[in-house]
């Protein structure tokens, strides 16, 4: 493969060529679908967004969680 010419590990060729790929998809379904460069970004920015929202939510259960445990603990362990 080219990447092994240009000394890049194998983790680092996979999400180039992943990377690659993608854009490739992306440039595909972008000029099948006749979108234009602000429809495209409007879509990327949303898929970013919900990401980030799933993320957050994410953090906030397992913060919630944890407290939890710690509460259950210190209420369980002085009985």
């Amino acid at each position: 493969m080219i990447f092994s010419l240009l000394k890049i590990r194998k983790k680092t060729s996979a999400v180039l060529a992943g990377i690659a790929v993608g854009l490739a998809c992306l440039w595909a379904v972008a000029s099948w679908q006749d979108l234009s460069p602000q429809q495209l970004l409007n879509m990327l920015l949303g898929s970013i967004l919900l990401v980030g929202g799933i993320m957050i939510a994410a953090l906030c259960l397992v913060a919630a969680f944890s407290l939890l445990k710690k509460l259950l603990r210190r209420f369980g362990g002085s009985d």
